[in-house]
């Protein structure tokens, strides 16, 4: 869900045309060298230092790690997984069906926030112009020196400084989301961090166990050995909830205990029923059907929640919207009643 530096869009056209041209038997390096010189603008440095690399006798999964941050969560793993079990061709076709489902989502979620948005930025330039309209009647001596917020802002200086204060917060909030984004590292701290925020929490869930199931259909369907598996499959969730059990599930595997025990030891926070179809799909030997339709049951639960979550954040901007219209009514109900009464008395 979170943005990376390399746009969904050019990661759709980018797969698409690996997956093409990999069915059509071209060679990797070959591939990589022509992306390099007319594939998505943003990827043709990657481009050509993977195929510098791919030439040099590295293995994809190699080429692809030094530039690890540059893409959303699953894409190295599943590269990785494709390589390994000859299936590349594959991957980058559930690649791109993956990144188009979350380039929708993104757009869904944008046409959600932009009425919001839209919102609060007429709210602070009205209430700015509220502090500079108080601030110069005052010094016209026809009203007395009004602060609408309580806040200290007055006049021209104040209602700029209202207007940088306001934005800059939101600013320094996208700055820093957008900062941790950039890292794999902090990106899967900040998405485990968020699993305890209301409407987020649910939906960053399912995202994580949605990219699991993705990940482990296509390892079950190579035939990878269980704790390769399952390093693939935690990494790809790309949330530090996650990743945290990887050691201990990887440790059931290796004694020879079955996936479904090993996720239950990692203590990820794995709904009950992905424990119960996992174990379903070890009794039947039907692992990867069943995580197929498990990846596009939480596939359709994380779009749902998404909105969801889209919905409360929409809520709680409306909410600073009115906090922050009603509080300079009455301040400035309250001063002037004063006023009045002073007169009066």
């Amino acid at each position: 869900m979170l943005s990376s530096q390399a746009p969904l869009p050019a990661l759709v056209a980018w797969c698409r045309v690996l997956y093409h041209s990999l069915g059509a038997g071209l060679s990797p390096v070959r591939i990589f060298k022509q992306q390099a010189k007319s594939g998505p603008r943003p990827l043709r440095e990657v481009a050509a230092a993977v195929a510098e690399k791919l030439k040099g006798g590295d293995s994809l999964e190699d080429a692809f790690e030094p530039h690890r941050d540059r893409f959303p969560p699953l894409f190295v793993e599943m590269v990785a997984v494709g390589e390994r079990t000859g299936r590349l061709e594959d991957a980058f076709r559930e690649l791109a069906a993956y990144f188009e489902s979350s380039l929708s989502v993104r757009r869904n979620f944008r046409a959600q926030m932009m009425y919001p948005a839209i919102q609060f930025v007429a709210a602070v330039l009205i209430i700015a112009g509220l502090i500079w309209i108080l601030g110069f009647l005052a010094e016209s001596g026809k009203a007395a020196t009004t602060d609408p917020t309580g806040l200290g802002f007055t006049g021209a200086t104040g209602a700029l400084l209202f207007m940088l204060v306001m934005f800059g917060s939101v600013g320094l909030v996208i700055v820093l989301v957008k900062a941790a984004t950039g890292s794999v590292r902090w990106r899967a701290r900040l998405e485990g961090a968020a699993l305890v925020v209301p409407g987020w929490g649910p939906a960053l869930l399912a995202f994580a166990v949605h990219r699991f199931a993705v990940a482990l259909r296509m390892c079950a369907e190579a035939g990878l050995r269980a704790e390769k598996t399952l390093h693939y499959c935690f990494r790809a969730t790309s949330n530090s909830a996650f990743l945290a059990g990887e050691e201990r599930a990887v440790a059931v595997v290796k004694r020879g205990d079955p996936v479904g025990e090993a996720l239950v030891a990692s203590r990820a926070p794995f709904p009950d029923e992905f424990h119960e179809m996992i174990r379903m799909g070890e009794e039947t030997g039907n692992t990867s059907e069943v995580m197929e339709r498990l990846a596009e049951r939480y596939r359709e639960e994380a779009e749902r929640k998404l909105k969801v979550a889209a919905q409360l954040t929409s809520y709680a901007i409306y909410a600073l919207v009115a906090i922050m219209v009603i509080v300079a009514i009455f301040r400035i109900a309250s001063i002037y009643l004063g006023a009045v009464n002073q007169a009066a008395g």
